[in-house]
């Protein structure tokens, strides 16, 4: 079986251009001048040859490590700017989430606003809006351009189920949460009358962009 001679070109290339470069004029000058020096002077440039091959490489070596270094601390800031990136949109998604559980999606900053909420809550459950009233329209400021509203609304001629929808109503679909309830039967009529001090967060949108 043949032995594979696998460095065999790559040897014949070097020899060649080496016998290329002993050919050219200019490197035959500079053998020729290192021929003709004295010993010591060609001892120390032996040594400056041989230092030469020493430092050249470490020089390399040096210049990779530093290169490898700095992309290494590139990557280390990228990886923690990507996860800060990651922390912003994860409380930004926890925030949006909050608001979503706890703010109306209707922006309520003046007593026409709130009117307007009631009537569509009403609407939605049946009601006549004859038997309701707001009244006491009070509203704070809170940060991040969110206004916590209060009103008192007053209700009167109202059934069981009707009282039971409009609550569900406020509370369910446009997030109003009841902070006082006063309801009495009306011995006459059998219906429902009272006040409630209702309590509304929203978020102004557009003031927020």
């Amino acid at each position: 079986m043949a032995k594979l001679r696998i460095m065999e070109p790559l040897d014949q290339a070097i020899f060649q251009k080496l016998e290329e470069l002993q050919s050219n004029r200019e490197v035959q000058r500079v053998l020729d001048s290192y021929s003709n020096l004295d010993e010591k002077p060609q001892e120390v440039v032996k040594a400056l040859m041989a230092l030469s091959l020493f430092v050249l490489p470490l020089f390399a070596i040096t210049i990779f490590y530093g290169m490898n270094s700095s992309l290494k601390s590139s990557l280390e800031t990228k990886k923690e700017l990507l996860e800060v990136s990651q922390n912003i949109i994860r409380e930004k998604a926890g925030v949006q989430s909050a608001q979503r559980r706890f703010l109306g999606t209707t922006f309520v900053g003046s007593m026409n606003d709130m009117q307007g909420l009631i009537s569509s809550a009403l609407g939605s459950a049946g009601i006549e809006s004859s038997k309701i009233s707001v009244s006491n329209f009070d509203p704070i400021e809170q940060d991040g351009f969110i206004t916590e509203a209060h009103v008192d609304l007053k209700f009167q001629g109202l059934s069981s189920a009707e009282f039971f929808n409009l609550v569900g109503t406020l509370t369910e679909r446009h997030r109003v949460k009841f902070d006082e309830v006063s309801v009495k039967k009306n011995d006459s009529t059998n219906l429902l009358e009272g006040v409630a001090t209702l309590v509304y967060l929203s978020k102004d949108n557009l003031a927020g962009n």
